[in-house]
């Protein structure tokens, strides 16, 4: 596995992990506020960004790593602060997929 297709899955898994969460959450509308929905799915976006960033060796791939590492932090705090057991899998998807992307976020993978 290279460098670079390491990244590639985990960006794709943390993608994943968000697409079957807002899955799961769109059902309990009504216990959780829209501010989950719309960080989550921006996460989401993001994370498939970066994969493709990566992917494609972008010259962007650096800003697309910073924009992850942001949102993927904001993903786990928020679902951390609700404090519900039936999140941590998701928090910790997050905070590997923001550790690693800070890793490239000040390297060049080109």
């Amino acid at each position: 596995m290279t460098i670079a297709s390491h990244y590639t899955q985990i960006c794709f898994d943390t993608w994943v992990q968000c697409e079957d969460l807002l899955s799961r959450i769109s059902g309990l509308k009504n216990s959780i506020s829209n501010k989950f929905f719309k960080v989550v799915d921006e996460c989401a976006l993001i994370c498939m960004g970066t994969f493709h960033a990566i992917k494609s060796k972008s010259r962007h791939v650096n800003r697309m790593a910073l924009l992850c590492v942001g949102i993927c932090e904001e993903c786990a705090e928020l679902f951390d602060s609700h404090g519900d057991e039936e999140f941590r899998d998701f928090i910790a998807t997050c905070r590997q997929c923001s550790e690693s992307m800070t890793e490239i976020a000040f390297t060049n993978l080109q």
